[in-house]
């Protein structure tokens, strides 16, 4: 039974989805939260991972937006953040399926999915203050795996990188998950309908790999990513050392059933796999 379930996991994040998103806007507010925790956003389990899913037509995600770089910029907190603009980069389309089968926008999940929030409150800081409290939960989480994760860029010169990622398990039992190193342009390429670019713009993944350690093993990836070549018709020849951001996080191989979106005759269901470690760092 757990091979079968390894082999789920697998495929439900390293393959390519077949299938066509299809996307809804509205001012629907839906969370999916985890109970029986309390906010202490000082003293984090570990570093927070958010994934945030939208388009640059959606007319409200302007203040999830805001909310979540307000947060981000802030320095309050233990979290990094990528942005998946999922109708101009089938990069992030992929991801947006294919880990969250998400059909409604904007789209925040957090730590792979621990907890979500379909839907935006309608201004910058009341989002930002739904957010704080997601990101606080899931930093508080007991059920992370004792692992830590490492990561360094090196910027080669032309859109080229040379990134570096270290994954130790510190558990005296064998560790299973899968990294995904996430490029990200600080100040993206794409704006949303008001105008304005978003931020930490995901571009393509440098890893998506699985991930098998020891007891007290670690396990270092070394990759060359070229932003000129193909990504999925896409290039990012233009890409600047100053304007680029690798987020890496560690996700746990066991999938849990969770709900997103609901609405009358629909019910979104997706196979979370809850992020054990986050970091970031920025070419050198």
């Amino acid at each position: 039974m757990k091979k079968l379930l390894i082999l789920i996991s697998c495929l439900m994040l390293l393959t390519t989805p077949l299938m066509a998103q299809t996307i809804e806007s509205g001012t629907f507010l839906q969370d999916s939260t985890n109970e029986g925790y309390t906010t202490l956003t000082n003293d984090f389990s570990h570093t927070v991972f958010t994934e945030y899913a939208t388009t640059t037509w959606c007319p409200n995600c302007p203040p999830a937006s805001g909310g979540l770089y307000k947060l981000y910029t802030s320095d309050e907190y233990d979290f990094h953040y990528v942005t998946l603009i999922s109708d101009v980069n089938p990069n992030a389309r992929n991801r947006t399926w294919l880990g969250y089968f998400n059909v409604a926008i904007p789209a925040v999940y957090v730590d792979g999915g621990v907890s979500n929030l379909i839907g935006s409150a309608g201004s910058v800081n009341a989002t930002a203050a739904l957010y704080e409290v997601l990101i606080s939960e899931s930093g508080e989480r007991s059920d992370v795996a004792d692992v830590s994760l490492d990561s360094s860029a090196t910027w080669d010169g032309n859109a080229k990188m040379s990134i570096t990622i270290t994954v130790t398990n510190n558990q005296n039992k064998f560790y299973m998950g899968f990294l995904k190193s996430y490029v990200s342009e600080i100040e993206s390429r794409w704006n949303d309908i008001d105008g304005d670019p978003y931020h930490y713009g995901f571009l393509d993944f440098a890893v998506n790999t699985f991930i098998f350690l020891g007891p007290g093993k670690e396990k270092t990836i070394t990759v060359e990513w070229d932003g000129a070549a193909d990504h999925r018709g896409l290039t990012f020849e233009d890409i600047t050392q100053d304007n680029i951001e690798i987020a890496s996080s560690l996700f746990h191989w066991r999938p849990h059933l969770k709900t997103g979106y609901e609405s009358t005759g629909y019910t979104q269901k997706y196979l979370a796999f809850y992020v054990d470690e986050s970091t970031a760092t920025l070419p050198e």
